[in-house]
């Protein structure tokens, strides 16, 4: 039987799967797409394809024949590699591959109805989930999150409750990657203007693979929050400018995806790469990448080829060249392995090196956003059932643990720590528990003062609370949207916490790139939690309005094991006692009402502000008399051997005195 493999196009066969007719021409059956078969090596780097360049499966057949290429002719120019790359659609990006689906649709034979998917049915139980949520108006997808498996693990199954995910990072070739000396007044007053030299101070080492565990478990992409037993917490804007000092105002970037031909431009153009050298670093790495080894080669190249120029005094325009291509490519490692740190561990994305071709503009894009963005994008893959691993920045994820969280993990002060520097750079980490049991233990016993609402209040002469920090609405970065709802978290920003309203209300579903955008650099000030929605001030760092809490039982499912769940009331339970505290001195006593209206009345007549015979002295009178049996009532209840007391007799002879 002839397989029916590719498409027509203009009564033409398409090129989109011939590498799929060959395989079928030699016997072998086509591989489903984006699928490996069995055998094959997994791949290299696979990971989002938010910055660009064609997944790493749809070219591994045609990557096989690029094997037999003589690289060493290519080099030399004896071989078009773009063209020979060009024959093939399959090295092509999907959006040119695919065609138009009502094209498609109109292709299918009259007699086959086009395939329409199942409608998933309603996974959400009626009665809730045990631990909640035992309403669904707010986590909606809460039937794909891990933490269901979670409570329903058996207490000996190591297999889920011990299962920490792979934490991909990136710290460690930031801290060894060769940098000039802090003197080199070129280079580093180059850096400095980007804004970008503050990545430099924040990165660990050692990464606590069970602590991020942990609070991936309690992430909810509905609400762009961790959701904890005192309520929601969540990492906002002014976290990201406090704790890495990136600027969170400007342009939101804005990239799309690169063919292999524009990256080989732009690295040819801006690095000073051979245009061969850019097929080779492509062909490697499956799309248009350039691995961290060989862009750091990039990088110290250039700085040796700097130096060699400075001494053989070479015209000042060559070394100005060479500076500049030293520093982009020593910008595009920096931020490639720290805000846009991916799951591939291998390559970094050269569509990112569009941002570095003028290097006096760097400064205008929204790094802080970008950071924010790309690590609350793979906390939204990572909270799920499914999720078996987590990047972004990491070390600023675990930086912001550790700030707000100081007594959970392993920590020491750095001593080479200075006010001035970011906050993340306080952080010297130690080796913590390779699971998350321990992390989720605390977490679910936690008390309020486990938690640190605001810890920059130290730090805000440096970096000042400024008013985007209370943007309420969607953030972007290239293709990848996200949240941030300030009001959600008022108590980070000294507020009182109230019951917030729907997410839909302050990033509402189905708005486009250009919107998002839009209303960041034109509607900021009108998308800004106000002064009324902030509310009161905070007495105590926890404060929330009363029913907040059993709001969110209701809605959430903030504890993780029914082992450490008490039934009624599932809080920690000195939160009780502080609720019951607070209330007891937010409503006065009766007694001393009654006490302060009869001082006051008294006093009134005494100073004859009310006169016997006029309306007002008959009404005071009449007031007392209201009060008085209170008083009566309280000294006859001390006394033994006395029978039940009448209020109404009181008040009698009270009248007749």
């Amino acid at each position: 039987m002839e397989h029916n493999i590719g498409r027509s196009r203009l009564g033409r066969p398409s090129q989109a799967h011939s590498s799929a007719r060959r395989e079928a021409a030699a016997g072998n059956p086509p591989a489903k797409r984006g699928r490996r078969r069995q055998g094959q090596p997994p791949s290299q780097g696979t990971h989002d394809n938010e910055a660009g360049g064609s997944g790493a499966t749809r070219s591994r057949s045609r990557r096989q024949q690029v094997d037999d290429v003589d690289v060493d002719a290519a080099e030399d120019g004896n071989v078009n590699v773009g063209q020979y790359l060009a024959d093939d659609a399959d090295w092509l990006d999907e959006d040119e591959d695919e065609e138009p689906r009502e094209q498609q649709m109109q292709q299918q034979p009259p007699h086959e109805a086009p395939h329409q998917p199942p409608h998933a049915p309603n996974l959400q139980p009626e009665d809730g989930y045990p631990g909640g949520p035992s309403n669904f108006s707010l986590l909606t997808e809460y039937h794909k999150h891990r933490a269901i498996p979670i409570w329903n693990a058996e207490p000996g199954d190591e297999k889920i409750l011990k299962k920490s995910m792979r934490a991909i990072t990136n710290g460690k070739r930031v801290i060894n990657l060769p940098k000039m000396d802090r003197n080199v007044d070129w280079f580093w007053r180059a850096i400095e203007a980007t804004g970008l030299e503050p990545l430099t101070r924040t990165n660990y080492s050692i990464i606590d693979h069970g602590v991020l565990t942990a609070f991936a478990e309690r992430w909810h992409s509905e609400t762009s929050t961790f959701h904890i037993p005192i309520g929601e917490v969540g990492i906002t804007l002014d976290d990201v400018q406090c704790l890495l000092h990136l600027p969170i105002e400007g342009k939101l970037l804005n990239h799309r995806k690169i063919s292999r031909a524009e990256g080989v431009e732009l690295v040819n153009t801006y690095l000073g790469v051979p245009e061969s050298k850019c097929w080779e670093f492509f062909i490697d790495t499956h799309g248009p990448h350039i691995t961290y080894g060989g862009l750091a080669f990039v990088y110290t190249t250039r700085w040796e080829e700097i130096d060699k120029a400075v001494s053989e005094n070479r015209p000042m325009h060559e070394i100005t060249v060479l500076r500049q291509q030293c520093i982009r490519a020593f910008l595009l490692f920096l931020v490639c392995t720290t805000i846009f740190s991916n799951k591939s561990q291998f390559y970094v994305d050269v569509v990112y090196l569009s941002y570095f071709q003028d290097l006096s503009d760097v400064n205008q894009w929204n790094w802080g956003v970008a950071a924010l963005t790309y690590l609350q994008h793979y906390l939204d893959d990572s909270c799920k059932a499914g999720g078996m691993q987590v990047a972004g920045y990491l070390s600023f994820y675990q930086g912001w643990i550790m700030m707000h969280f100081p007594k959970m993990t392993v920590w020491r002060r750095d001593p080479n720590y200075r006010e001035e520097m970011p906050r993340n750079a306080t952080f010297s980490t130690g080796q913590g528990h390779r699971d998350p049991v321990l992390y989720r233990q605390f977490l679910d016993n936690m008390q309020v003062s486990d938690f640190e609402f605001c810890p920059y209040d130290g730090h805000r002469h440096v970096r000042p609370l400024i008013d985007v920090c209370w943007f309420s609405g969607w953030l972007r970065c290239g293709s990848l949207k996200a949240k941030h709802l300030p009001e959600r978290v008022l108590r980070q920003f000294g507020h009182v916490q109230g019951i917030p309203r729907d997410p839909a209300a302050g990033a509402p579903a189905g708005m486009s790139l250009l919107q998002i955008d839009r209303v960041f650099m034109e509607e900021v000030e009108m998308r800004m939690i106000d002064e009324e929605m902030r509310g009161p001030t905070v007495v105590r760092a926890w404060d929330h309005v009363p029913g907040y809490i059993s709001w969110f039982y209701k809605v959430s499912h903030p504890i993780m094991r029914p082992i450490a769940a008490p039934e009624a009331p599932p809080r920690p339970a000195n939160l009780e006692v502080l609720i019951e505290e607070q209330e007891s001195q937010s409503v006065p006593d009766t007694f001393d009402i009654c006490r302060n209206v009869r001082t006051e009345l008294r006093r009134a007549l005494e100073a004859n502000e009310a006169l016997p015979g006029t309306p007002i002295y008959e009404t005071v009178n009449r007031v007392l008399g209201f009060v008085e049996p209170a008083f009566l009532y309280r000294s006859r209840r001390r006394l033994p051997g006395r029978g039940r007391f009448d209020p109404h007799d009181a008040a009698r002879r009270f009248n007749t005195q």
